[in-house]
């Protein structure tokens, strides 16, 4: 059997990936193609995002005993994806995360087929959106908007879904591109 593919949702924050991730689960939920784990992170759980809520020790010994696949620091949290993932690999499924960029370069090293679906939107929609959540300043906002995002290793096959309009259009692009993925796995 192939091994599956982990389809990594990166973006800029704002960018609606956690929507689309949302909208792609609820669409394919009868396919056993497609997992979709959540995140662990040391914050609250939210409308916008259903996460694992882990306190820092708890995320700390979680880490230390191995449990994540892949882990990553950004914006005052921590943030882990469950190693459970990887039975789910071996399985031949796709398996659809949010992570950071900072990642994508070990994701790679480690797992033998990567693609990214590369959710982005124009600056003001995204600040408009980090503003709405209420989690930040307007001047957080704004430094997080003008942010450069790191470059992606040239190995990653990229896909990349422009979410500027409606929610419904992103995700039968979001949606479509999943289906190629599997298709390829």
């Amino acid at each position: 059997m192939k091994p599956g593919t982990l389809v990594l949702v990166i973006g800029p924050s704002g960018a609606g990936k956690d929507t689309l991730i949302a909208a792609a689960r609820d669409a394919l939920a009868g396919d056993a193609r497609f997992l979709f784990p959540r995140r662990h992170v040391t914050r609250a759980s939210d409308s916008n995002e259903p996460v694992e809520e882990r306190t820092r020790e708890a995320f700390a010994r979680q880490q230390a005993a191995g449990g994540f696949a892949l882990s990553w620091a950004a914006h005052g949290q921590l943030y882990g994806v469950p190693r459970d993932i990887e039975a789910a690999l071996a399985g031949g499924k796709a398996v659809v995360v949010n992570v950071s960029r900072s990642v994508v370069a070990e994701a790679l090293v480690r797992y033998p087929r990567v693609v990214a679906l590369a959710v982005t939107a124009p600056a003001a929609i995204l600040a408009a959106r980090l503003m709405k959540r209420g989690r930040e300043s307007e001047k957080e906002v704004a430094a997080r908007v003008t942010r450069a995002a790191p470059a992606l290793p040239s190995a990653l096959t990229v896909i990349t879904i422009e979410n500027d309009a409606t929610v419904a259009d992103a995700a039968r692009r979001f949606i479509a591109a999943l289906h190629e993925v599997a298709a390829d796995s």
